[in-house]
């Protein structure tokens, strides 16, 4: 009996426990200061994109979107929302749906386009998002709130695709030149060419076709200065009269040093490169001294005109480069392509051995081409040129080709095509890419500048 009375008292003061605290629960009022946006997504949407009918006539369809397949993210820190995969281009941003949602069930409103009023959110709102926009979530108990910036992004440009833009640029002082080459640096494009007995050199900022500009070198440079144009760490150099010439703006140049070169092959992570008869040297004091370097390959298979130079840096090993030359062979030799070369440069080893690649087979030689132009697009090689030489055999701008492979598995690049109604003098054209990812083409003859940005062959689908 004595056991089962203090079960009893047990049991009792257990339940008086429990129904205090549900009587304290319901009496204590909560109130929630605290709140953020948690979650962020789009709707379905739509695009359009170009394709083919059965027949094969162009044609534009929609394409449907689920938007929630494209991640946001929430940075509480700085208080902004943003996808980091861009939406396809074409996708109208002005009317998108989205679904939001915020801890502790605060109020989500978000700012109007024309005025500061806000507006509370609905799922059902088609909000535009063409610009950024404001959203805010005010706390249960109306004390307080965050604001974050939202924004969508898009991509500006059709991934793949590259157009030319619809410009007037002609300048007859660039159409009489007899041969000319093309670079950027700081902003400007720089064309260097003969015209008779002389060497010309013109400038125009990169935003503007038209605004071409007769510099005037404080020295006199020689004919053959223009093929040895290249840019390396903010200068211009050239090779004239035996001597390494550099400028930072065109007009004032100063002599480096004096070498015997073919040809000045360009500039890369801060050292110059030039082709001799029977090597390559190399100057690590912007022209002043050179020092020779090792060749892994016979001296004979090294390029002797239209040379370019470039860089790539490793993805695997921070500090490594690989140095890619490419050239046409010397007039006459009977090669079947484009002489290309390579080595790697890494600052904590040994110097390491240029190499000739050898040529690839049909069909993806290096593309030996009159007047050979070729430019870096990424992390790819681009080349265009007139007819081809030795035993290569190309109609003159019959396509633009690429390379994937630093050099090396060149093809036909589809995806860029010339501009409408292209000519030019085989032999007085310019190729260049500037800073913003313009490709450029100067023609000779006719003086014609045609611009085009590469940002969409640049993006990955």
């Amino acid at each position: 009996m004595k056991t089962k009375l203090i079960l009893f008292v047990a049991l009792f003061s257990a339940l008086f426990v429990f129904a205090s605290c549900l009587k304290g629960d319901d009496n204590e009022t909560i109130t929630y200061s605290d709140t953020a946006i948690t979650a962020f997504s789009l709707g379905n949407l739509k695009y359009p994109k170009h394709g083919k009918t059965k027949k094969g006539a162009d044609t534009i369809f929609q394409v449907k979107l689920t938007g929630s397949n494209y991640k946001f993210y929430i940075d509480q820190i700085n208080k902004e929302i943003y996808n980091v995969d861009s939406l396809p281009y074409g996708v109208n941003a002005s009317k998108i749906l989205c679904t939001v949602s915020a801890k502790n069930g605060g109020a989500i409103l978000y700012k109007k386009l024309t005025s500061d009023s806000l507006k509370y959110f609905s799922t059902a709102d088609s909000i535009d998002f063409s610009q950024a926009r404001e959203f805010r979530v005010y706390s249960r108990d109306g004390k307080s709130y965050r604001s974050y910036t939202v924004r969508v992004n898009v991509h500006k440009v059709d991934v793949g695709k590259f157009t030319w833009e619809q410009t007037n640029g002609q300048d007859d002082r660039l159409g009489i030149l007899s041969a000319m080459k093309a670079v950027t640096l700081n902003g400007k494009i720089y064309v260097m060419g003969t015209e008779g007995n002389n060497t010309k050199l013109y400038a125009t900022p990169n935003n503007d076709v038209g605004g071409w500009q007769q510099l005037t070198p404080n020295i006199p440079l020689d004919l053959k200065a223009y093929s040895n144009l290249t840019v390396s760490d903010g200068y211009l150099y050239t090779y004239s009269d035996s001597r390494i010439q550099r400028s930072r703006d065109g007009v004032t140049w100063e002599t480096r040093g004096a070498v015997v070169l073919k040809q000045l092959a360009g500039g890369a992570n801060g050292n110059l490169y030039g082709i001799t008869d029977g090597g390559i040297l190399m100057s690590k004091d912007g022209g002043t001294t050179w020092q020779s370097e090792t060749l892994a390959s016979n001296s004979t298979e090294l390029p002797s005109q239209n040379i370019s130079l470039f860089s790539f840096p490793s993805k695997v090993n921070t500090g490594t480069y690989d140095l890619v030359l490419i050239g046409n062979p010397p007039s006459g030799n009977d090669v079947y392509g484009a002489l290309v070369w390579g080595k790697q440069l890494n600052s904590s080893q040994s110097a390491q051995s240029w190499i000739f690649y050898g040529q690839d087979n049909q069909p993806y030689m290096a593309p030996s081409l009159t007047n050979l132009q070729v430019a870096k697009m990424g992390e790819d090689l681009i080349a265009f040129g007139g007819k081809g030489i030795g035993k290569y055999k190309a109609k003159a701008f019959e396509s633009f080709f690429i390379s994937k492979g630093k050099g090396t598995g060149w093809k036909k690049d589809d995806r860029l095509s010339l501009p409408a109604n292209f000519e030019s003098n085989e032999t007085s054209f310019t190729m260049t890419i500037d800073e913003n990812n313009n490709l450029w083409l100067i023609a000779g003859g006719s003086g014609r500048i045609w611009k085009g940005n590469l940002a969409g062959l640049l993006l990955k689908k």
